[in-house]
């Protein structure tokens, strides 16, 4: 028996739909399950450019639970928005989202794209298949983020070139 065609494009479609659909799980798995995260040190430093001004180059170090560490990087250049809270988002999402996998959909209500005056900061933004920490919204939002999702976040040094924030698991 001769496949035709029609049937061919479909089996291809289906394929191609059950791979997508593989992927995002592989992807929201990953994501659940990132290693639970103590104390994350991430220090900023500004470098100048002669187009975009003064960039942030970040460095989160990182010490897990289980007493193991990591270490993750993030930059940003350009024009118009925050790069502070943009890498920091970035290092965030790196680090984190397993915190806003374990929140509900009625806890999360209230972020990005909500007119819903719930209880969730402005910065945390989730879809039907996605969560993320948004960047280039200023660093006023990330202490009340960090709190909200179980931690606490701090501002501990900064310079002419450099900045250094801390965040902690458990609110002080």
């Amino acid at each position: 028996m001769k496949i035709t065609q029609e049937q061919k494009d479909a089996n291809k479609a289906e394929r191609k739909e059950k791979r997508e659909a593989a992927r995002l799980a592989a992807k929201i798995a990953g994501q659940k399950n990132q290693k639970p995260v103590k104390s994350m040190v991430i220090t900023i430093e500004w470098r100048k450019s002669r187009t975009w001004g003064n960039n942030p180059r970040a460095e989160a170090l990182v010490e897990y639970h289980d007493g193991t560490r990591g270490n993750f990087k993030a930059g940003a250049s350009g024009c118009g928005y925050d790069k502070e809270s943009t890498v920091v988002a970035s290092l965030f999402n790196d680090t984190l989202l397993y915190k806003l996998w374990q929140l509900t959909d009625e806890g999360i209500k209230g972020g990005n794209g909500s007119n819903d005056s719930g209880k969730c900061p402005y910065g945390i933004s989730r879809g039907e298949n996605w969560r993320s920490f948004s960047g280039g919204i200023g660093m006023g939002c990330y202490p009340s983020i960090a709190e909200y999702i179980g931690g606490h976040l701090e501002h501990v040094a900064d310079g002419k070139t450099f900045d250094v924030w801390k965040y902690t698991d458990g609110a002080k």
